[in-house]
């Protein structure tokens, strides 16, 4: 094996970004399949929950809240209004418009919480209470880190 593959195989094992990337992704499926009976992915309950759990959000602070940019957000609550689980009205615009779950998207949601819930029992049952409080931890620890690192220089001594 050469010394640029031992460099690559290196970042698969050592770089965060890497490891919750393919951790995210692990999740994402394992939560597609326990809501594709409801016929929703794993990313629309997210931005539904986010939606339900705000007084009428805008796009905008829905974002931001998420970590993630307000155009891709938009083309997911798109899909929703469309399906007809979300409604967005009054003022203008992605930081105007606020965001509202219609009555067939709380229903929705009254059948997606019990789903999300045993979802949720199984992995904590399969890793155990103090790994699941512990990956959360280092999970918003990770994210604190990142956003610290952002606003700092970032190092270019190895150029």
């Amino acid at each position: 094996m050469n010394a640029a593959a031992d460099f690559y195989r290196r970042v698969e094992a050592d770089c965060p970004a890497f490891q919750a990337r393919a951790t995210a992704r692990s999740l994402t499926r394992y939560y597609n399949a326990a809501f594709q009976p409801l016929g929703i992915t794993a990313e629309q309950f997210s931005l539904l929950v986010g939606i339900a759990g705000s007084t009428k959000p805008t796009l905008v602070e829905l974002a931001t809240r998420a970590g993630v940019d307000a155009t891709t957000l938009s083309r997911a609550v798109r899909t929703l209004e469309h399906s007809g689980l979300v409604y967005s009205g009054g003022g203008r615009g992605r930081a105007g418009k606020r965001l509202d779950l219609t009555h067939p998207g709380y229903t929705l949601m009254e059948e997606a919480m019990p789903i999300w819930e045993r979802a949720r029992s199984q992995l904590a049952d399969a890793l155990g209470d103090d790994m699941m409080k512990a990956a959360h931890s280092a999970m918003c620890g990770l994210s604190a880190a990142a956003q610290t690192a952002i606003s700092g220089p970032l190092s270019n001594s190895s150029r």
